[in-house]
């Protein structure tokens, strides 16, 4: 399928509308646009820079900035010159970070502002060149991008790149083990595009709002590609402080989120009635329903959204309650960095808990095993320098995506866990706990919950409360979880039922090591951290006494 790349799709909207906005930075508010054709322009003198500099093709160059428009600028500079583009999180530890640089075989980095540069910064190889984007100091560079620009200015422009060569490396967030590279080509991001922009119903111009991190496929595929596919405007993020504000100025017509977005959302809104939620829902159904969802919306920054989407995990039934009261439709989608979309929602067209039905192209299947399998446009080329991992997900066309699902008669998927996760309790039985732990997370009192369970006469639960259930006094707390476990068992077959809740004193973060840089748990750290509280609770669950409660440390 011959489609037009990101790069083809730069080229068209810079002679169409050469002058209009494309990528829009905040600064105290205020609006910093860069046009198509400024931003055009740019992008290949730093491109010539670069071919100039690294000589041949195929070399690669590391990422790493929280979203500014100079995000996607030095994105498309490092893929129009011929060589790979290596995103990096600024969420990333030091030695996660090494080790990308390292194993990509990294000569050069786009360092913009990153939370984590001061952790980080020792960990940068001395042949690597250091370019610094606006915003940053120079002296933590060696070049500036506006040096590489002029210095650009006076070269020729390299020929437009191999679309089926590799074009970028993403690394997973290694929550078994090292980061895997996800290695995909201009071709095979133009094909997610595609799906994306099918699925989605994209309309020219659509304007979009940028927060998630680029360096994760997702957000660089919903709003960069799905953005130059569509000849739009992306406005930035300034910070945490100014989202609400952000977003009410860039008029976003299309905003991407994940469930603990939306939570948070609804939250905020609950909180401006005194947490009373049958009041907000009288005032959501009664005769001024419109006028109230119309407020809430403009209060929340979506006066001009007209479609949201959510991917990562299913949002959760409640949570779509609310946002339909606010005349707010979710469309739910699914996919992974080595194939993407795989699933959506079509529009008016929702199952309970499901992440839709196969996106444009896809085709999906159930394994023996339980495990969802993918095929179609959109695949990734593998995993970099790993060809025993590529042997393992990719194979005879297929992408076995690790993820445990049923698919029902409709063709809708659902997603029960991860196949690795699923354990064996001492009785024999297979406990998937994903779908569990999402239960427990739609509770206000829960702020991070893992079961764990292999060996065990039954799972163990252990959390961390949420500010709200850190506010309840201890007692109160431990009543009110003991009734929403014993509800959530309830719905439990008897040996999935949670025989233990451990409560950990402090949350789980990137810097005790317990999440990825992409802030998923780490089951093995949690393991190992909570080794002895586990066996503990195994050996008061064998006793036969009621369900064991323990406070702990982290």
């Amino acid at each position: 399928m011959e489609l037009k790349t990101a790069l083809d799709n730069l080229n068209h909207w810079a002679t169409v509308k050469p002058d209009e906005p494309w990528l829009v930075d905040l600064k105290g508010g205020e609006e910093q646009p860069i046009t198509w054709a400024e931003a055009k322009a740019e992008i290949e003198a730093v491109a010539a820079a670069l071919a100039h500099r690294l000589p041949g093709t195929g070399r690669k160059a590391a990422l790493l900035s929280r979203n500014r428009a100079h995000w996607i600028l030095a994105d498309l500079a490092i893929l129009r010159s011929g060589h790979m583009t290596v995103p990096v999180f600024t969420t990333m530890r030091p030695d996660t970070f090494r080790y990308v640089l390292d194993f990509s075989d990294t000569e050069l980095l786009f360092l913009g502002e990153a939370t984590n540069w001061e952790l980080v910064k020792p960990m940068v190889p001395d042949h690597v060149t250091i370019v610094t984007l606006p915003g940053v100091p120079e002296s933590e560079g060696n070049v500036t991008w506006d040096a590489l620009v002029q210095e650009g200015k006076g070269l020729p422009i390299p020929n437009m790149p191999d679309r089926n060569e590799p074009a970028t490396v993403i690394f997973t967030s290694g929550t078994t083990g090292k980061p895997k590279g996800v290695m995909h080509s201009l071709q095979t991001l133009a094909e997610a595009t595609y799906g994306l922009t099918v699925n989605s119903d994209t309309e020219e111009g659509w304007r979009f709002f940028s927060y998630l991190p680029l360096a994760h496929l997702a957000e660089r595929l919903i709003i960069e590609l799905h953005c130059l596919a569509s000849g739009g405007v992306i406005t930035f993020n300034e910070g945490l402080e100014s989202f609400t504000d952000d977003l009410r100025a860039a008029k976003s017509d299309y905003f991407f989120g994940v469930p603990r977005i939306w939570e948070k959302l609804v939250q905020g809104v609950l909180a401006g009635v005194g947490g009373d939620a049958a009041a907000l829902k009288a005032m959501l159904t009664g005769e001024n329903a419109e006028l109230v969802a119309a407020g809430i919306r403009e209060k929340l920054g979506f006066g001009s959204v007209r479609q949201l989407v959510s991917t990562s995990a299913p949002t959760p039934p409640v949570i779509k309650e609310w946002f339909n009261l606010f005349g707010l439709e979710f469309l739910d989608g699914y996919g992974q960095t080595e194939i993407l979309p795989i699933t959506t929602t079509p529009k008016g067209c929702e199952k309970r808990g499901s992440v839709g039905r196969p996106s444009a192209g896809i085709e999906v299947r159930i394994t023996d095993e339980g495990e969802l399998i993918a095929r179609g446009p959109g695949c990734s080329l593998g995993y970099y320098k790993a060809p025993d991992k590529t042997a393992e997900t990719f194979r005879d066309g297929w992408v076995y995506t690790g993820d445990r699902a049923e698919i029902d008669e409709d063709g809708y998927v659902t997603l029960k866990g991860r196949v690795k996760e699923t354990f064996k309790t001492a009785k024999g039985k297979y406990v998937a706990p994903g779908p569990i732990e999402t239960q427990f997370l739609q509770s206000d009192l829960i702020e991070q919950a893992v079961i764990v369970g292999h060996g065990l006469p039954q799972p163990v639960l252990l959390i961390v409360a949420s500010p709200h259930g850190q506010a309840l006094p201890p007692k109160a707390f431990e009543a009110d979880m003991r009734q929403l476990i014993a509800d959530i068992n309830a719905e439990q077959e008897h040996h999935a039922q949670i025989g233990a809740v451990i409560l950990a004193a402090e949350p789980w973060t990137i810097e005790n090591g317990v999440l990825t840089h992409t802030m998923k748990i780490r089951r093995d750290r949690i393991l190992d951290r909570f080794g002895a509280e586990i066996e503990d609770a195994a050996s008061y669950i064998g006793s036969g006494h009621d369900l064991h409660f323990r406070h702990t440390g982290l």
